[in-house]
């Protein structure tokens, strides 16, 4: 990463134009906006698609970066949006079922406190992408109900029942691999 005055001058360049200052930010942010990308994408190709989109957006639109906000943020808010925008393009055409009543499990099994991060990354893209995208914006990003619904334009029951179904089919997998791991398999 850039240092505060490093990342100032970046800026400044990338506001100008300057395809040098434009590199230096791609190089110093790319590795973030990948895992970022892999967090809300259901393969690594897609994932490598939302980090351009993401960068194309924030070099075209960043004269709407405020400097008194961190830019870090405004970064990865640019780059969750983006990878949300890519989803509602899949699902634009599919129907929605909407779900009124979810259970609210809070027990995070033990297996998941162990867990390897890369292992719980693979876990999270095999979930449909409903539900991946709506586990990575309550449990990595700590929205509330209320925000996915608007973000991805569901009810808040649909966001409630996704994230127990999505908690359920990570649990499953979870327990399945903790047996496989008792058995030697």
């Amino acid at each position: 990463m850039l240092n505060k005055a490093e990342l100032e001058e970046v800026i400044r360049g990338c506001r100008a134009g300057d395809r040098y200052a434009q590199n230096r930010l791609y190089r110093a942010f790319h590795a973030w906006a990948s895992v970022i990308c892999q967090r809300y994408s259901a393969d690594t190709d897609i994932a490598r698609e939302c980090v351009q989109d993401g960068f194309f957006k924030v070099f075209t639109k960043i004269e709407r970066y405020r400097d008194d906000l961190s830019f870090e943020a405004w970064f990865k808010k640019v780059m969750i949006n983006t990878c949300i925008d890519r989803y509602r393009l899949g699902t634009k055409d599919k129907e929605i079922v909407e779900f009124t009543q979810a259970h609210d499990e809070k027990i995070i099994p033990e297996i998941l406190i162990n867990a390897d991060a890369d292992y719980l990354l693979a876990l999270v893209r095999q979930l449909p992408p409903a539900y991946q995208a709506t586990f990575n914006l309550f449990a990595i990003e700590g929205y509330e109900y209320h925000e996915i619904a608007d973000i991805l334009g569901v009810s808040i029951g649909s966001v409630k029942s996704n994230l127990s179904k999505a908690r359920f089919q990570l649990k499953k997998m979870l327990l399945n691999r903790q047996t496989e791991d008792a058995y030697g398999k």
